[in-house]
């Protein structure tokens, strides 16, 4: 049976094996010296942050079929000043973006994608941000009504 539904701290177990399924996707993305992390280090912070976050400043979706978290996505609130463009100030950047390969290009992922950002427009929030370098989902974001933005530059300090 397939339910799409807002994750709760119930779900922690499901969260970490994806949100560490994302991660080990994108290390193809990412250089060894820029690793700071092992992957214990990894579940133990991410568990920390999901803690403390779920239902405060990080909302997220997920898509079960009989029970397994197959396909999820969320957000999480950043607050700015408010603008002539956004009068509350809160950007919704998307985050989690991920479907388990084996369940990939069977519309799963717009399902729980249409129901967080349905979720995030239900709470007042009218811009949304995001970063990704995979096309497909880029072409998803899109069909969303999402567009390119090249006026966005990023600085990592190293200590």
């Amino acid at each position: 049976m397939e339910v799409v539904r807002k994750l709760v701290l119930d779900d922690l177990k499901q969260i970490l094996l994806l949100r560490i399924a994302i991660q080990n996707y994108d290390l193809k993305y990412i250089n060894n010296d820029e690793i700071i992390l092992n992957q214990d280090q990894l579940i133990e912070k991410t568990k920390e942050y999901v803690v403390k976050n779920l239902d405060k400043n990080l909302f997220l979706f997920g898509l079960f079929i009989d029970d397994e978290l197959v396909a999820n996505c969320g957000f999480y609130l950043d607050e700015h000043f408010p603008t002539y463009k956004n009068k509350s100030g809160y950007l919704g950047y998307i985050c989690n973006v991920f479907t388990k390969e084996e369940y990939r290009n069977k519309g799963y992922q717009k399902k729980v994608f249409a129901e967080c950002l349905k979720y995030a427009k239900e709470i007042g929030i009218t811009n949304f941000k995001l970063s990704s370098m995979n096309e497909t989902a880029i072409n998803m974001y899109k069909s969303f009504g999402f567009k390119s933005n090249q006026n966005t530059y990023s600085l990592k300090v190293l200590k």
